[in-house]
């Protein structure tokens, strides 16, 4: 698969012509990019599940719609492995739609869906249902949400209307959205402490440093992040995970649950800051 790199010389290299990337900053994005992936077993699958929570089974997956379309293998493989017992696809269309259809037309194997003036969770379903081959009739679908509050608060409504409430709820986002995504489920879920939410993203990203270039592990997998992108999400996630007047949590704008940012990962952000903080200017989430 294709390695992406920063070189001088490229489009996306317009940000970094003026910075000697080194080990130190390399080791600090792979420290918030490992915090930010919050993920709570090894494997999903059913041995994994009892091990670590006492079940078997997950009620419900959540697939939170993102552009890593590589997600939809996981929720597959859960599925056919009677991990979770229902899916739903959540994601309307938002300014990040664009990166989600961009995958598409890119991939491999997924360049003929129709992604037309359609919504994340449709496109997604499509890969699950005419890919996959899981059954339609075990995919539900949320289409108006366009962000991870969003996300949380429009499953919720749909889940409230369940005779029978589920009380293990997977969840799997872009790996930098992860631990985002899981403060805004709790945040939505709030008062309710019969529900317990397991985080699984599709990967961790993981930087490599090789002769002065930075690039990100080859998974060998398709339809991953631009390094351009996947860096201003990781540099943009900790200001609104932040539980202050500036971000995201309670003493904030309320749209999430408190979120304790550990001193090392803080200490990452701040040695990076000065070298990538124009990322942040670049992130249009």
């Amino acid at each position: 698969m294709a390695e992406f790199w920063y070189k001088n010389g490229g489009i996306t290299d317009i940000m970094l012509e003026e910075i000697n990337v080194t080990q130190e900053q390399v080791d600090d994005l792979n420290n918030i990019a490992a915090f930010l992936a919050k993920k709570d077993v090894d494997r999903l699958e059913q041995r994994e599940l009892y091990k670590k929570f006492k079940v078997r089974k997950a009620d419900l997956i959540i697939l939170l719609g993102n552009s890593i379309v590589y997600s939809t293998d996981i929720v597959a493989e859960a599925f056919r492995n009677e991990a979770v017992d229902k899916i739903m696809i959540a994601g309307g269309i938002g300014h990040s739609t664009i990166y989600l259809k961009r995958s598409i037309k890119n991939h491999i194997i997924y360049k003929e869906i129709n992604t037309d003036g359609r919504p994340e969770s449709e496109i997604l379903k499509d890969i699950l249902v005419n890919y996959m081959g899981i059954n339609e009739s075990y995919i539900l679908i949320e289409r108006n949400s366009t962000n991870c509050g969003a996300n949380a608060l429009e499953t919720k409504k749909i889940v409230d209307q369940w005779p029978r409430q589920p009380e293990t709820i997977v969840l799997v986002q872009d790996p930098t959205m992860q631990l985002r995504t899981y403060a805004s489920f709790l945040k939505a879920w709030q008062g309710n402490d019969s529900i317990r939410f397991i985080n699984y993203p599709p990967l961790i990203p993981f930087f490599e440093f090789t002769n002065h270039q930075i690039r990100l592990f080859d998974y060998e997998i398709d339809g991953l992040w631009d390094l351009d992108r996947l860096i201003s999400l990781i540099m943009g996630e900790i200001p609104r995970l932040l539980d202050n007047e500036n971000g995201y949590g309670p003493n904030g704008k309320n749209f999430i649950a408190h979120v304790d940012i550990p001193d090392d990962v803080k200490e990452s952000y701040e040695r990076l800051l000065p070298y990538y903080g124009k990322f942040l200017n670049y992130r249009k989430m």
